[in-house]
């Protein structure tokens, strides 16, 4: 998502408004800190010292982490390049995938494979889509929770939908980041349901398209419908990352999520 749309609508400001207390990109219409609940501002209030002599109570916000991690900001741009290589060396060497894709029937002897089935890719469109949508998407929620929230959703969700993929089919084997990109969306659809996104060259809210992608997703699993998609693994996604997203904005009191549908 380019950096000139506002975090809050995603409407293209030719000269956007950069917020000096919590360093988010604006329209004009969500620029002052007002306007967007700016968390950095509420922040700096919270620490100036009250004369008063009842207690003074602190909301519940989303603070950095305990450790900083190095190249913060940069992790989806990241984790896009491995996902690349490894496809190339799937190439090169295909039994590659035979040893780090996840199977009901190996998971105990390739424990392991619950993180590197993640960055496996069945085919070039496969990892072109998925990745078209981390580059999107990934950047935009790492900013706005944070890089080390950003890499506990993107693995979290994807070792959560695949597990569970492969427990309703024992049979059946998973490889593939739509899990974790799902659950990346779920977040996103939470904290920024009125982000306007281009899908199909129609402009649709964020919460629209999670609806679109969530019925899609329902209609092969409850008509038993097989098509070599993990459909199981891409709703488990997005209901983790739904809940991960509810639990971030009661956590930082979030309240420009107005869900106007």
């Amino acid at each position: 998502m380019p950096d000139n749309r506002c975090d809050i609508c995603g409407a293209y400001e030719l000269l956007p408004f950069k917020c000096k207390y919590c360093g988010g990109t604006f329209c004009g219409a969500h620029r002052l800190p007002e306007s967007h609940n700016c968390s950095g501002l509420q922040m700096l209030r919270e620490r100036r010292p009250i004369e008063s002599k009842a207690p003074v109570r602190r909301k519940s916000v989303l603070k950095a982490s305990v450790f900083s991690l190095p190249y913060s900001g940069f992790y989806a741009y990241a984790i896009i390049a491995i996902t690349v290589i490894v496809y190339v060396l799937q190439l090169l060497f295909p039994k590659l995938t035979d040893v780090f894709i996840l199977s009901a029937s190996t998971l105990l002897s390739h424990p392991w494979s619950v993180v590197t089935s993640i960055f496996l890719h069945a085919s070039l469109m496969h990892l072109f889509f998925n990745m078209l949508a981390l580059f999107f998407f990934g950047p935009l929620l790492e900013r706005r929770i944070g890089s080390g929230r950003f890499l506990g959703i993107y693995f979290g969700t994807g070792i959560v939908a695949g597990l569970a993929q492969v427990l309703v089919f024992p049979g059946s084997a998973v490889l593939g980041a739509s899990g974790a990109i799902f659950g990346v969306l779920g977040v996103l659809t939470v904290l920024m349901p009125d982000l306007k996104v281009i899908l199909y060259f129609v402009p649709l809210k964020m919460v629209y398209v999670t609806i679109l992608f969530a019925v899609l997703d329902l209609y092969p699993v409850l008509t038993g419908t097989s098509d070599g998609v993990a459909h199981i693994a891409h709703l488990t996604g997005l209901a983790f990352g739904l809940a991960a997203g509810f639990y971030y904005r009661e956590k930082s009191k979030v309240r420009n999520a107005r869900w106007q549908i």
